[in-house]
């Protein structure tokens, strides 16, 4: 009796499936959750990657870039007509209001030093005239240039103290050489470290980890804090291992992920140090909720299954009646049950697009969603104008209010340059620092000095809250004829040069339009 019972029972077969279902859910939960840990932390490797991307490409390159260029024209204008010589000697009163007039468009410069092959020298600012200067000698100095070579490139000297200000610092380099061939003498900016590490204290990291520039040997340079500055943050054994431009290694001594970004000249990396136990924690927080997310999904499951048995032993009962009453209004009518589903997570991932090509200050698009669009254009052999927007004195706006009304400021510029060029369908990218770019199409070229002076004009009559606050912009603006990329940029760069030079608050042409 007990056999033909088992065999016509109607919720064993129905139990035996739930349980085999509840056991292949749990197997596939705990192996998603193995492999989805793993996912989680290559996206985090991914997030950490692109924060010292941007935080190299956005901060370090475009201070370097612009000391760069403006220490390569300076050192072209010395070097013809014998200029070195009537700034350093002949007239060195005229030629200190040249030297400042240079360290006031560079905000990362401390001072600039200037010097003949004899020695004789001109600081600026100023050298006060004491003993220990009696003493100076520019030729034992790191950055005096015995022999010239001809080269684009500038120098950079290795981290050292300031003779003067006994302030670290790292002096960027060139010769100043004339047409014809002769070595006139050495031309050197003076890096400012501690205003240059100060901004970093600004970054904000993806997760909690320590962010510095290093030189070849793992020495540090640029560190938001002052007093990391010159010390051994990395081991010259794990620098060797980054021969990457950029990616990322693990430390098994230290348990600690280091992302890396490499320069050429000079021979820096910027680094960013999370360790592991962070990154271990983040992912394990994530898979929790995934867990308990299964955990939910397999309660349900069983919830489910114990309804369906009671459910089936009810209709079971309810036929057995009707056999035995002849009674079919009674019987019941089997229907779909299966109303309850999964409604999940899809939401978050649009929030990440924007993310990665919008700057998150100025809600402008970012560099590499420029480096994207210029791509796509110079690919397609599509012409289009380039225009560079920089903030007239924006180290003085931050050294005077402060960096939250310089942040106020960018982003401020930012909404009025949008307001213009949005409507017209045109795009405004975060460049780098206070410096902003827009491109304009084909359909867009008769119109886009004026679209510029709008967004000038604009700036220029904006009512800030601040007492005494006045905010312009210089803009230098150019169209591709299909020159290389970096000629055509640094052309719009120059434009831009010249306008600051020529008093700012305006909007030049490059040469060629």
């Amino acid at each position: 009796m007990a056999l033909h019972t088992k065999k016509l029972s109607f919720t064993r077969p129905i139990m035996v499936s739930f349980a085999g279902i509840l056991f292949s859910f749990g197997l596939i939960a705990a192996f998603i959750m193995l492999t989805q840990r793993n996912d989680f932390l290559d996206d985090y490797h991914k997030i950490n990657g692109n924060f010292t991307h941007n935080l190299a490409v956005n901060y370090t390159e475009s201070i370097l870039r612009e000391n760069d260029y403006i220490l390569g024209r300076a050192a072209t204008f010395f070097a013809r007509n014998n200029r070195l010589d009537q700034t350093v000697v002949a007239n060195p009163e005229e030629g200190l209001q040249v030297l400042m007039h240079l360290q006031n468009l560079m905000p990362s410069v401390s001072s600039i030093s200037l010097a003949d092959t004899e020695g004789h020298y001109l600081r600026a600012p100023e050298v006060r005239l004491t003993e220990k200067s009696k003493g100076y000698d520019a030729r034992t100095r790191p950055w005096f240039v015995g022999q010239a070579e001809a080269s684009t490139f500038s120098h950079y000297t290795h981290p050292y103290l300031d003779y003067f200000t006994e302030h670290p610092t790292v002096t960027v380099y060139k010769p100043v050489i004339s047409p014809e061939g002769r070595l006139k003498g050495s031309l050197a900016f003076h890096l400012d470290l501690t205003s240059m590490g100060y901004t970093l204290r600004q970054m904000v990291a993806p997760v909690q980890g320590e962010f510095f520039v290093v030189e070849r040997d793992g020495a540090v340079v640029l560190h938001p804090d002052t007093g990391a500055l010159f010390k051994q943050y990395v081991s010259e054994a794990l620098m060797d291992k980054m021969t990457s431009g950029e990616g990322h290694i693990y430390d098994k001594k230290t348990k600690t992920w280091y992302y890396y970004y490499s320069f050429t000249n000079p021979d820096w990396f910027v680094i960013y140090r999370v360790s592991n136990a962070t990154l271990s924690e983040t992912t394990r927080h994530e898979t929790t909720i995934v867990g308990w997310g299964f955990a939910l999904a397999a309660l349900i499951i069983v919830l489910f299954g114990l309804y369906l048995r009671h459910a089936s032993r009810t209709v079971l009962m309810n036929i057995i009646n009707a056999i035995k009453t002849g009674d079919v209004s009674q019987a019941p009518r089997l229907e779909a049950m299966l109303s309850h589903t999964i409604q999940s997570n899809k939401e978050r991932e649009e929030a990440y697009v924007r993310q990665a090509t919008h700057d998150a200050l100025t809600g402008c698009k970012n560099r590499r969603a420029f480096d994207s669009d210029v791509a796509a254009l110079l690919e397609n052999h599509q012409p289009f104008m380039l225009a560079l927007v920089d903030i007239d004195n924006f180290k003085s706006i931050n050294d005077t209010w402060g960096h939250l009304s310089g942040d106020i400021v960018l982003r401020s510029v930012a909404r009025e340059g949008l307001q213009v060029m949005q409507p017209q369908n045109v795009s405004v990218y975060r460049y780098g620092g206070e410096e902003f770019a827009v491109i304009f199409t084909t359909e867009m070229f008769d119109s886009s000095l004026e679209l510029l002076e709008s967004w000038r004009l604009a700036v220029q009559n904006r009512v800030w809250r601040e007492d005494n606050l006045h905010v312009t912009f210089s803009a230098g603006l150019g169209e591709w004829h299909f020159e290389p990329l970096d000629k055509f940029v640094a052309s719009v760069d120059g434009a831009l040069y010249k306008a600051k030079q020529q008093g700012k608050n305006r909007i030049l042409l490059t040469s060629s339009d």
